[in-house]
């Protein structure tokens, strides 16, 4: 009898070493800094060139484009600007601002974007493009909608540094330690 239970208790530890009681020890994934979560972020979702992305805009073919940097970045610039006349360049597309850490809960709220926004909230397979300084925080929101299970979602490419200077290289270390 007491061969059975050390055997089931041996068993169950085994299954929980095996299962890895979560997913980081399943995979393995322990990551040494925030560029490595970003680099393996980027290898499961689609990125959108510069090229492809202003394609996109002039063809009208994108409804929604999501700005994941804080609110005071936003308020100094971003794509999709009306000029001083508030005309906007893009005018099928609707520019929103919502923060890295809150698109889990504003991408879905129909409340968010009925009465703050007053725009028709997108569909899982509506084409939306995402982006930031860097590329790195619209990344990790890409990949956490499409978790959500949104099937259209794109990260834009060097982000909005590129957007302003699309002859800057893609990858700036600089700032991808410093919240890209």
């Amino acid at each position: 009898m007491k061969k059975q239970i050390l055997l089931v208790f041996v068993l169950i530890f085994l299954l929980m070493i095996l299962s890895g009681c979560g997913q980081s020890y399943a995979t393995g994934e322990v990551y040494s800094s925030s560029k490595a979560i970003v680099a393996d972020a980027k290898s499961s979702i689609n990125e959108i060139s510069y090229d492809d992305f202003k394609q996109m805009l002039e063809k009208e073919k994108l409804r929604v484009l999501i700005d994941v940097r804080e609110p005071g970045e936003f308020n100094e610039g971003f794509i999709n600007q009306p000029d001083e006349d508030d005309e906007y360049p893009y005018p099928e597309t609707f520019t929103v601002n919502i923060p890295r850490g809150l698109i889990e809960f504003k991408i879905t709220s129909s409340d968010y974007w009925d009465n703050d926004l007053w725009v028709e909230m997108p569909p899982k397979d509506e084409p939306i493009v995402l982006y930031c300084l860097t590329g790195g925080r619209s990344a990790l929101a890409a990949l956490t909608m499409q978790k959500m299970g949104y099937t259209n979602v794109y990260s834009l490419q060097g982000g909005y540094r590129i957007w302003l200077d699309p002859s800057l290289p893609l990858e700036d270390d600089s700032a991808s330690d410093s919240g890209g």
